[in-house]
């Protein structure tokens, strides 16, 4: 089925952007990252609006493309530049035992999600498990990150896969929800911005291990 085969397809490209976004040493390009996978959402939206007679996730789709390809990553682009930014600190994981990682908790994704996918009778029930891995990964991503502006990029691949499990399993949540959660998101990611800047004006570092050894 065509609709199936689309859906696999987009969620596989889905969760290969948060791999390509774990080994970015870039800040630029993890947030073109992030643009990129939510530019991947936004046509799985739409994918599944046309395909399961949807309507309202057209709408969904719409302020999706609004908010988390341009919005949020402009302001993240602003955030970088004014703090001065150019590279990610290395986080606490290297590279390679974080990707070792991220590869373990996709296994334990398809292996916990078996259930749901076999008794799901939606043809989109195949991704759960990539979307789910995604989820698993963007917690991982928040916690490894050692600087604050990682970890919001970390909290949105998060919010991000747990909006593509709605989505797949159910082809999404009623479209006033969506909305709010947008909402939502939007203003903590202003919120953070200013937080981060702040940050970066008293401390002088980005660091959260260096602001930890503050604490008396």
């Amino acid at each position: 089925m065509a609709f199936a085969r689309i859906a696999n397809f987009l969620s596989f490209i889905f969760l290969l952007m948060m791999f390509l976004l774990i080994i970015r040493n870039s800040l630029e390009a993890q947030i073109r990252m992030f643009a990129m996978q939510s530019l991947v959402l936004t046509a799985l939206a739409g994918v599944v609006a046309y395909f399961g007679g949807r309507g309202e996730l057209a709408g969904v789709a719409v302020v999706l493309a609004i908010v988390k390809v341009i919005v949020i990553p402009s302001v993240l682009y602003r955030a970088a530049t004014k703090i001065g930014l150019q590279r990610a600190v290395a986080p606490y994981l290297g590279p390679s035992m974080s990707m070792f990682i991220c590869a373990l908790l996709v296994v334990v994704s398809f292996y916990v999600m078996a259930p749901v996918t076999s008794s799901n009778p939606l043809p989109t029930a195949d991704g759960i498990p990539l979307a789910f891995a995604g989820v698993l990964i963007g917690l991982f991503t928040t916690v490894n990150r050692r600087r604050a502006l990682t970890q919001i990029l970390g909290f949105l691949m998060l919010e991000n896969s747990v909006f593509m499990v709605a989505l797949l399993a159910t082809y999404g949540v009623p479209l006033i929800v969506e909305l709010g959660v947008f909402l939502d998101v939007l203003v903590a990611v202003l919120i953070l911005e200013v937080f981060v800047y702040r940050i970066k004006e008293n401390f002088d570092s980005m660091d959260v291990k260096k602001m930890g050894a503050l604490r008396g």
